[in-house]
């Protein structure tokens, strides 16, 4: 039985994991490794140091819970044991449903649990891209940033898209995570043609040349048939090498229930690619040393500048049409000359982009602990809403 928490207890919702067995037909703790494993472990860590019962636990567990405990994993020992604990005061939701199906199970299953005892959801979640979309460009501060971003209808609204940026389009998945699915649309400059380079659904890379045009809506309708997909301009989003480039701004609920500025940092992705998420081979680096090398002192600042006051408004726009939200990875482009393009909004931000900016990474980790013992206390903000509910749920980009 775990000891009493003076600060609330936590439940952290993970993706369920079958776990492989040792050898002897049992599973040793020493061998589970959790989603999200190493940032579980610093969660469960900093939990102990401010007297917060932390735990992970799956959705199957949630639905199974009696009126007064659940079962679920704790970190004793440098290891996940499975054991049985108090309903928590507070869930940080961190599942990354593969499917609408599986989303459906796990909202089901946080349903079961708040109604065995009603909970603090400590991050909310955010509709499709599109929805996002809308709701940022109601703010006349923000509307700057955003490139142009449209419903994907047809091979017709394409034809006309090409017209008026002929430099190409960039399509993308509404609920997409982790580059999947993002295609990059360009005219051929030496032939009557079309190029189509991108990422198929399992993130692996595609390259596809398209002598006509009934050719390619072909293949388009087929690929882009299963999700409602997205269309933009193709930016030039490039450092001075040709790879794909751009900044990862993290914003954070603090102890005190205020947005806070956590920290930035590049993604670049391998040349030739269209993407510079880190699944889809790209790499981090701080922003800050980075954006001085390419851009010097005085304008790598202005950047960061704008970055830091656009993820502020983003955070306070979105949480109002939206409902209380903890966290907010924000995806921003940058053009050679420094133009910067707010690109996407994420409720469930992963921490890989900060693992070189050793503050950052730690504030990542604490921040959301300290935003739970807040609402573990029952001093929870009330903002208002304008909540909109949709089918596709955006999922974590690290």
């Amino acid at each position: 039985m775990a000891e009493p928490a003076r600060s609330g207890i936590l439940g952290i919702l993970i993706s369920e994991r079958q776990f492989e067995d040792s050898g002897d037909g049992k599973s040793e703790g020493s061998s589970l490794v959790m989603p999200e494993d190493e940032f579980c472990r610093r969660l469960c860590a900093y939990g102990h140091t401010i007297g917060m019962l932390v735990f992970l636990f799956f959705a199957s567990q949630a639905a199974a819970a009696s009126s007064h405990r659940m079962r679920g994993y704790r970190l004793r020992n440098g290891r996940w044991l499975e054991a049985s604990f108090p309903l928590p005061d507070v869930v940080y939701d961190r599942a990354m449903p593969a499917s609408g199906a599986q989303a459906a199970r796990f909202r089901e299953a946080l349903s079961t649990l708040k109604r065995r005892k009603p909970y603090a959801l400590l991050n909310g979640s955010l509709p499709g891209k599109l929805d996002v979309y809308r709701a940022m460009q109601l703010d006349d501060a923000l509307l700057p940033e955003l490139p142009d971003t449209r419903l994907l209808e047809g091979a017709q609204q394409l034809s006309r898209l090409l017209d008026r940026y002929p430099a190409g389009l960039f399509l993308k998945p509404s609920a997409g995570s982790h580059g999947k699915g993002a295609l990059r649309l360009l005219r051929n400059q030496d032939s009557d043609g079309w190029q189509l380079d991108g990422r198929d659904r399992l993130n692996r890379p595609l390259s596809l040349r398209f002598k006509g045009w009934n050719a390619l809506s072909g293949w388009l309708e087929r690929f882009t048939a299963a999700v409602p997909y997205l269309v933009q301009p193709c930016l030039n989003l490039t450092d001075e090498e040709d790879r794909p480039f751009d900044v990862r701004a993290l914003i954070q609920k603090d102890e005190r229930g205020r947005w806070a500025f956590t920290g930035a940092a590049v993604r670049r992705g391998n040349r030739g690619s269209v993407t510079s998420n880190l699944h889809g081979g790209g790499t981090a680096l701080k922003a800050e040393d980075v954006l001085r090398a390419r851009f010097g002192d005085e304008v790598s600042a202005k950047v960061l500048d704008r970055v830091r006051s656009a993820s502020e408004r983003s955070a306070v726009c979105l949480e109002q049409h939206f409902g209380r939200l903890a966290e907010l990875g924000l995806d921003y482009g940058l053009e050679p000359h420094g133009r910067l393009w707010l690109l996407e909004a994420n409720a469930k931000p992963g921490r890989q982009s900060f693992d070189g900016d050793h503050a950052a990474a730690g504030t990542a980790v604490r921040r959301p602990l300290d935003y739970a013992k807040l609402l573990a206390a029952g001093q929870r903000p009330v903002f208002p809403s304008t909540r909109i509910q949709r089918r596709y749920i955006q999922e974590v980009h690290p």
